[in-house]
């Protein structure tokens, strides 16, 4: 345990100390007020944070070439070895890039490892990534004054991702004061409007002018596009290249004013290339070694836990490694689909690794996760839970952070949208130079 992590607790422990009930106490902003959140923030060490976002940037560069790498450019060659759908296939290789380099955004879902390192779970490479909101945390904590004294002492720092994402935005936009239009699959929005709102409102409270739509809604215009009757800049695109099929015109039409610069599709579907599990597959094997520089070798082994494209002759291994191994599937989320090893009888899990074989699953190694303890502010019991981190990346670099934890006692999958016990919060960060104040 960290030492600001080991203080915090120390003082939620105390009596009077105030710091257990600060997020409870914190007057939070209308895109936090549903938010199920963790008694506490987490804290890191700014150079161990900053460590492991350069070696997801480096990363992140070697995802989007390695169709060029390993495939000499042939997209639907590339596709098909991370056991992609056959059908996509055309559609992806048509977008692929779309003529400039892919965007440098998404959320990566990493554990820490029990000697605190952080360990690549997943790289949301997509503009639909979630928990932007989680970052207005941090200034509703520092107006509690418990909370505001801690952070004072040992300097902490954060950052408010909305307000990297908002200068991403406007950094592409065709216009100064773009609007964005949060686009979504064809009767996908009643569903997520509400869960949507959040991010909505951090994105307005950044000055952008946003609105909602679906594909269906989207046309072309004299060159320029509409959601509706409005003109958009900006389409944040909640929607999956699956949802395309069927719905080309609204695509067509984004894709045109893309094209003219007139408006910014953002991400691309070519993104669905790289969020794919299985180009981490293909980056943790050894045939990428040849195209790797020793820099990205050294990236890569640091971050990224062995993970493989599950193939029938890699199935026995697997079996003998059933409690160190975690199933995936390459286009999975949410958590459905994956299976651990370590949680299930072994016929169990041979069984599902005979059914994945082939079939677009990756295995990968098992990490432990280190627990963080949190103090309950209305029983005063310590208990362990395990976090997700989520660190966002923009063209900027580190845009921030979002995490999501349960109970150490609880499964071996952690989802904020799919269960109630699942709670949230935000990281803060030291200074490496810091040291403690009074």
């Amino acid at each position: 345990m960290d030492e600001v992590t080991a203080r915090y607790v120390e003082l939620c422990r105390a009596d009077g100390s105030g710091l257990s009930r600060a997020v409870a106490e914190a007057e939070l902003p209308g895109c936090l007020r549903d938010a199920r959140l963790l008694a506490r923030p987490l804290f890191a060490d700014e150079p161990e944070l900053r460590a492991a976002v350069d070696d997801l940037l480096a990363l992140f560069d070697v995802l989007v070439s390695l169709p060029d790498r390993l495939f000499d450019g042939d997209v639907e060659r590339y596709w098909a070895a991370l056991g992609g759908e056959p059908r996509l296939a055309p559609l992806l290789r048509r977008h692929a890039h779309a003529g400039r380099p892919a965007d440098r955004f998404g959320r990566a879902d990493l554990y820490r490892d029990e000697h605190g390192r952080f360990a690549l779970l997943e790289f949301n490479i997509a503009g639909g990534v979630g928990g932007f909101e989680l970052g207005e945390l941090p200034r509703s904590l520092e107006a509690v004054p418990a909370f505001a004294a801690f952070a004072e002492r040992y300097a902490l720092r954060h950052v408010r991702t909305a307000e990297r994402v908002a200068a991403t935005l406007r950094g592409v936009a065709p216009r100064p004061s773009p609007v964005v239009a949060l686009v979504f699959a064809p009767g996908a929005l009643p569903r997520y409007r509400r869960p949507i709102a959040p991010t909505v409102a951090v994105l307005e409270g950044q000055g952008l002018d946003v609105l909602l739509g679906e594909l269906g809604d989207v046309r072309g215009d004299g060159g320029k596009l509409f959601v509706g009757t409005a003109r958009v800049d900006v389409v944040l695109r909640f929607f999956t290249v699956d949802d395309t099929i069927g719905h080309e015109d609204g695509l067509a039409a984004i894709t045109r004013a893309d094209e003219k610069g007139t408006a910014v599709l953002w991400t691309g579907l070519d993104s669905a290339l790289f969020t794919n599990k299985g180009a981490l597959a293909l980056l943790s094997d050894p045939r990428c070694d040849a195209v790797l520089s020793p820099r990205e070798r050294r990236a890569a082994e640091r971050i990224l836990p062995w993970t493989r494209l599950l193939t029938a002759p890699l199935v026995d291994r697997c079996v003998e490694e059933r409690e160190r191994l975690i199933l995936k599937p390459c286009r999975g989320f949410a958590g459905s689909g994956v299976v651990a090893g370590w949680a299930c009888p072994e016929r169990e899990w041979r069984d599902a690794l005979r059914d994945a074989a082939g079939g677009g699953f990756v295995v990968q190694r098992r990490v432990v996760p280190r627990p963080e303890p949190v103090v309950d502010p209305g029983t005063g019991a310590t208990e362990d839970w395990t976090p997700v981190w989520g660190l966002f990346v923009t063209p900027g670099g580190y845009g921030g952070n979002a995490i999501r934890a349960q109970r150490a006692t609880g499964g071996d999958v952690i989802g904020y949208s799919t269960s109630t016990e699942t709670l949230a919060t935000v990281a803060f960060t030291r200074p490496a130079d810091a040291q403690p104040v009074g």
